[in-house]
């Protein structure tokens, strides 16, 4: 399966505490997020600034995004969550 591609929007998620993002497979989009831990513990993520790390690690977290789609781990709800064991 492989990524046709990544939106360039992000938004951060306050209540789960994810920045989420979108990726393309053909016309299939699929929701995508990033847990804060992952970005703390391996994008060296300001707290405060979730979305800015996210933008300034996009391409290696995107190819973790990627990977985890090809694998077809997907959440419950068909989108990806990427954890810090993912990274």
């Amino acid at each position: 399966m492989s990524i046709a591609r990544f939106a360039k929007s992000q938004l951060y998620d306050s209540g789960r505490m994810v920045v989420m993002f979108n990726a393309y497979v053909g016309e299939n989009m699929i929701a995508c997020a990033i847990s804060m831990e992952a970005l703390q513990d391996h994008f060296e993520n300001n707290t405060r600034k979730p979305v800015e790390t996210f933008i300034r690690h996009r391409h290696a977290i995107e190819r973790v995004a990627e990977t985890l789609i090809a694998r077809q781990r997907f959440e419950a709800d068909g989108s990806i969550l990427i954890r810090t064991a993912d990274c």
